[in-house]
C-alpha cells in the first residue's frame, strides 16, 4: 500500500497534500468564524504547540530511518521552517504584527518551497514512513497556521511590517551563521542552516554567482520577498 503514496514533486499524492492543506485551512475558517479575538489567539496558541511537537517527534524520529544519515546536531531548529515554527507560538501569544508578518510571508513561503524542492532524502519517500509523515505533515502543518493568521483575521497585510520584517529576517541570518560557523569547528563540518555557507537548490545557486560570498548573497533573495508581500498586500486589498 505504501508504494501507491509516493509523494514527488507534482505527481498526484503531491497535488493531494497540496489540496489537503487548502481544505483544513477553510475548515478552520469555518469553525472559528464567528469567534472571539481571544479565543482564536488561544487556538492559534494549541495549534503551535502541537506543530513544535510534531517538528520534536519528526526530528527524532529521523534517527530510525534506515539508511538515512542521522546526525543530531543537523536537526536542531536552525532551519528557516524551524525558525518559523518557533516563531509562530511568540507570534501567537504576543500577536506581533512583525513576527506575524515573518510567519505569513517567510514562514509560508519556505514551507512551500521545502514541498517544491525538497532534497536530502525527502525527493521520493512514501507519505506513510517516517520520512514522509514527518517531512511533508510538517510543512503542511507548517503552511496551515503560517496561513491562519491572515485567514482568521489576526493580522492584516500591510507595507508598514515589511521593513521590520526583512530586519528580524536579516538578525535571523547572521546568528545562524555563525551558529553554522561555529558548528563546523567542532561537532558538524557540514553545518549548512538556512544554506548560509552553501547554495545547494538552483535559485540560491544563482544568487550565489552574483554575489559569491558566504551568507551575504542570501540577501539577493529580499527582492523577491519584496514582490512577494507586495502581491499579498494587494490581493488582500483585492479580496477583503
Amino acid at each position: 500500500m505504501k508504494e501507491k503514496y509516493i509523494v514527488k514533486t507534482g505527481n498526484k499524492t503531491w497535488w493531494a497534500l497540496i489540496a489537503t492543506t487548502v481544505f483544513l485551512i477553510l475548515i478552520i475558517k469555518n469553525i472559528f468564524k464567528s469567534s472571539s479575538l481571544e479565543t482564536i489567539r488561544i487556538f492559534m496558541i494549541t495549534f503551535s504547540v502541537f506543530n513544535l511537537l510534531y517538528l520534536f517527534i519528526y526530528k527524532t524520529s529521523l534517527s530510525r530511518v534506515e539508511g538515512y544519515d542521522y546526525l543530531w546536531a543537523n536537526e536542531l531548529p536552525f532551519y528557516l521552517c524551524n525558525i518559523g515554527s518557533i516563531t509562530s507560538l511568540f507570534a501567537s501569544i504576543t500577536l506581533n504584527p512583525t513576527l506575524m508578518a515573518f510567519c505569513f510571508v517567510e514562514g509560508t513561503f519556505g514551507a512551500l518551497l521545502a514541498y517544491l524542492m525538497p532534497d536530502g532524502g525527502f525527493e521520493e519517500v512514501s507519505f506513510f514512513s517516517i520520512m514522509g509523515l514527518g517531512f511533508y505533515g510538517y510543512h503542511g502543518l507548517l503552511m496551515v497556521i503560517n496561513m491562519l493568521y491572515v485567514v482568521l483575521g489576526l493580522y492584516v497585510p500591510t507595507f508598514s511590517e515589511l521593513i521590520p520584517m526583512l530586519i528580524y529576517n536579516s538578525l535571523i541570518l547572521l546568528v545562524v551563521h555563525i551558529i553554522n560557523i561555529n558548528l563546523r569547528k567542532t561537532i558538524h563540518p557540514k553545518a549548512n542552516y538556512i544554506y548560509t555557507i552553501e547554495a545547494t537548490n538552483p535559485i540560491l545557486k544563482t544568487f550565489y554567482k552574483i554575489l559569491p560570498v558566504k551568507c551575504l548573497y542570501l540577501f539577493l533573495t529580499y527582492p523577491l520577498v519584496v514582490i512577494l508581500y507586495a502581491i499579498l498586500v494587494f490581493a488582500y486589498n483585492l479580496l477583503s
